[in-house]
């Protein structure tokens, strides 16, 4: 549990089978923030959601319990979060409306706040709290920039689907050849109006996707294997070394190496 003044984390978890779940209010002013990862429905209590992936929504607890049922396909995470009122109406400023589903801007940055949090949750969490509350205000900033009117609503960007399908292989088959103009030419448009509706959907490029996504591919590999550094900027599709390098410092914050030794001395104390 991850307690601050004006927000606190109280359980997260994830759902990876379709069914029935019921998450029960713990504290007044209960909101349930739910991040979908694949295209599913979702029906919370008694209303139907079409979420798409890199989507999330905030929806409050009006009661003391929220039902929340999957289709058969079915991947989401959720975070039980107690707020002020002050703290509500900022994010409510920013274009967070309740109960409508917006599109995450920085799905990568979300996946690595999500690891620093989820052991907050085990019993014997021994993480630092002050790293909690960091990241727990880290990712609501995430959120509200993904909210504040640069990520447009789905219905109003035209072949959203087909660019949210995109998005969704991008990050699923990072090594794959990427290239714009035969991505242009399958969905039928011109490149100029693809970087618009891309940018419009997700606040950030198609490319930068590429990259992102090649990032967290070379960690899982700098992490778990042995491989030699230009055999992993190879199988991760970045045309030469160095520019793997340059990308991985400029993303990471460090050299990939500095990262192996980093993640090694990590599982040592482990």
């Amino acid at each position: 549990m991850i307690i601050t003044k004006e927000i606190s984390l109280l359980d997260c978890g994830q759902q990876i089978k379709n069914g029935d779940r019921l998450f029960s209010a713990r504290k007044d002013k209960n909101y349930l923030l739910l991040m979908c990862g694949i295209r599913t429905i979702l029906r919370i209590n008694d209303k139907q959601y079409y979420m798409q992936p890199f989507t999330f929504l905030l929806y409050p607890f009006d009661d003391e319990v929220v039902s929340v049922e999957s289709s058969e396909a079915t991947f989401y995470r959720y975070m039980q979060l107690r707020m002020t009122d002050s703290y509500l109406k900022k994010l409510q400023e920013s274009g967070m409306s309740l109960q409508e589903v917006h599109t995450l801007a920085q799905p990568l940055a979300v996946e690595e706040i999500w690891k620093i949090l989820l052991p907050f949750m085990e019993p014997e969490n021994v993480c630092s709290p002050e790293m909690g509350e960091h990241a727990l205000k880290l990712l609501m900033c995430l959120l509200m920039e993904a909210s504040d009117g640069t990520v447009s609503r789905a219905a109003e960007i035209p072949h959203y689907d087909k660019l949210t399908a995109l998005r969704h292989k991008i990050y699923a088959n990072p090594a794959s050849s990427w290239y714009i103009q035969d991505i242009c030419d399958e969905i039928g448009i011109s490149r100029p109006y693809f970087h618009k509706l891309y940018l419009s959907a997700f606040g950030t490029t198609c490319t930068q996707d590429v990259i992102s996504s090649r990032i967290a591919y070379s960690k899982k590999l700098l992490a778990n294997t042995n491989y030699a550094i230009a055999a992993i900027s190879q199988q991760c599709g970045f045309e030469t070394d160095v520019y793997f390098m340059r990308q991985f410092k400029r993303h990471v914050g460090m050299t990939p190496t500095a990262y192996r030794r980093v993640q090694s001395a990590g599982k040592k104390k482990n």
